[in-house]
């Protein structure tokens, strides 16, 4: 029978290996990511400032769903620009700048329609 040491250093693994573990969902960034090209979702992930798709899908699934989002990366695959669509049409538009050191340096969110 394991002692108490056993316990806490499963409880230590287990912590450490979750630590590992990605932070987004299984499958939330596109496989391969090609500078400047655009990528679509019915899902989005938000970490901290930055918005990012969920699971990838083909455009053709998308635009015929309510509500869909674009995400276009950088060489470094940090977004650049994300896009939020209701039926079709461009609500949001956030564009992202980022710090040679790679931390959010600035965020734009624009309203296409709102004054």
């Amino acid at each position: 029978m394991p002692g108490r040491g056993g316990r806490a250093s499963a409880a230590a693994l287990i912590a450490g290996l979750l630590a590992l573990a990605p932070s987004g969902p299984a499958g939330a960034r596109p496989e391969r990511i090609r500078p400047g090209h655009s990528y679509y979702s019915d899902e989005t992930v938000t970490q901290g400032l930055v918005r990012d798709i969920g699971a990838e899908r083909n455009y053709e699934e998308v635009y015929q769903r309510y509500r869909y989002y674009e995400a276009v990366y950088d060489e470094s695959e940090r977004v650049v620009t994300f896009k939020e669509y209701k039926q079709g049409d461009v609500v949001q538009v956030e564009r992202y700048r980022y710090a040679p050191d790679g931390t959010l340096e600035k965020r734009v969110v624009e309203r296409p329609g709102e004054p």
